[in-house]
């Protein structure tokens, strides 16, 4: 019996021995297990706040709908390590709170250090190239530029084959600022505001006249509600033509609402506006070299010398300065403006008669001789300032004709209203009478050139040098 009882207590001791060696087994495997966690733990936390993040690019983009969880799955491989940085960001929310945008991701940076950035809204904006569309420069040479610098966009050259589709597109989503300047136009020439734009990398052309059509109509706009309402011009479109011409005659801010009242006073008594930068545009939409009296006889829809009124379209790209001059003109008498020196930055002398408008010009001519003699060279500029002098007498003559008709006018009506009326007929003659001797004397100013207004300094150097400046 004892015997049986010590071989039990033995076995007994055995099983013993082995639950214990499994107990501190099992307990040793716990016991690692969570060492080696806790240093995993503490390894992703140490590399999310210390280690520097690694990414397939320098720039991280974070989109609408994204969050703090998206960003660590984006720059943390290891799908453990990436479990231990989503519950380490359930205990500190403040890191969570992220915003859209391109974030800078230098190889310096650790990821929380990102997140940061994030949550601060430090984004980085891309560094495009530009290009300048300067005040005075006209459609031909910006697209002109465009092509030179081989700037890629399929969507815009697609669309500029059409400009008034293209104008219809650009103002697809605000038709109101399309109605404002009476529909789209066969020629978006004047519609861009001149401005430094961005090149973005997607059509970057086509965001550029966008951005800057729609500009250009809101200032349009702007100046229009509180345009002077006594003035010649009645439509915003001819407003924007006027600030071309103005545009193009001087760049002396000061002198814009005098160059405007010019033309203000010569459409309101019906003179021809015989600006040169108009004739320019006419011959053509990249003119370079010198204006000549061949240039001023040859008649095209933009020769104001020939024709009366104002062009067909603008002629360049007005700067708002020059629009708000349009629209608010000062209130002179001035009828003439020419150049005081070779250089347009000297500004004008304005003259409110044709004889002080001669002194002036005679003025400049000894000027422009001067200049050419100080520089040894031969003054081809004065055939063409004598040609303008002959469009000016021919246009005083012009003036004298038709004075004398309104005078012959008057006295035909005072001799109808004394006389007795003796029959319906008769009073009917002496007014159709009249009417021919007005209409004769409208027949002969149209076929006269008009009086004088642009300047040769302005003509040759602001006209024919305007460059597009790309930065």
């Amino acid at each position: 019996m004892s015997q049986l009882f010590q071989n039990f207590s033995k076995e007994s001791n055995l099983v013993l021995k082995k639950y214990k060696r499994l107990v501190i087994v099992c307990t040793s495997i716990v016991v690692l297990f969570f060492v080696v966690l806790a240093v995993m733990v503490y390894m992703s936390i140490r590399s999310l706040q210390q280690a520097p993040a690694v990414y397939k690019h320098q720039l991280y983009s974070l989109n609408k709908g994204e969050n703090a969880s998206t960003v660590v799955d984006s720059f943390v491989s290891n799908p453990i390590e990436a479990q231990i940085d989503h519950m380490w960001l359930r205990f500190h929310k403040e890191y969570t709170a992220v915003q859209k945008g391109d974030y800078l991701v230098d190889g310096k940076k650790s990821l929380l250090d990102i997140l940061k950035d994030m949550v601060a809204g430090n984004v980085v904006e891309k560094i495009y190239p530009t290009f300048a569309i300067v005040e005075g420069t006209n459609l031909s040479k910006i697209l002109n530029a465009a092509k030179k610098r081989k700037i890629v966009d399929n969507k815009f050259n697609r669309f500029i084959k059409d400009e008034k589709t293209f104008m219809e597109e650009i103002f697809s989503d605000q038709k109101e600022l399309l109605e404002f300047v009476g529909g789209s136009r066969d020629n978006i020439e004047g519609f861009v505001n001149p401005a430094t734009y961005p090149m973005y990398e997607e059509n970057p052309l086509y965001h550029m006249f966008k951005r800057g059509m729609i500009n250009q109509v809101k200032i349009l706009k702007k100046e229009w509600e509180e345009r002077d309402k006594s003035i010649q011009i009645k439509t915003p479109y001819e407003a924007l033509i006027l600030a071309s011409l103005i545009e193009r005659e001087t760049f002396l801010d000061e002198e814009r609402p005098m160059v405007a009242s010019v033309f203000e006073n010569r459409l309101q008594k019906s003179m021809r506006l015989q600006t040169d930068p108009a004739v320019m545009y006419g011959v053509s939409r990249n003119f370079t070299g010198r204006l000549t009296k061949a240039h001023l006889k040859t008649d095209t829809p933009y020769n104001t010398y020939t024709r009366e009124g104002l062009p067909p379209t603008p002629i360049c790209m007005p700067q708002e300065k020059s629009i708000r001059a349009a629209l608010h003109p000062d209130k002179t008498k001035y009828l003439y403006f020419v150049a005081k020196d070779v250089t347009p930055k000297a500004g004008h002398s304005f003259s409110t008669n044709l004889d002080a408008h001669n002194k002036a010009v005679s003025a400049y001519r000894k000027r422009v001789r001067d200049y050419h003699a100080s520089k040894n060279e031969e003054d081809s500029d004065d055939d063409l300032i004598k040609a303008e002098a002959d469009a000016q007498a021919k246009a005083a003559d012009s003036t004298k004709s038709d004075s004398t008709a309104d005078k012959a006018k008057s006295t035909q009506e005072s001799k109808a209203d004394t006389l007795s009326t003796t029959s319906q007929s008769a009073n009917k003659e002496s007014k159709s009478k009249a009417s021919d001797s007005k209409a004769n004397a409208t027949a002969q100013e149209k076929d006269d050139s008009p009086l004088k207004t642009s300047k040769k300094a302005q003509s040759t150097e602001k006209g024919s040098e305007v460059v597009i400046k790309i930065d």
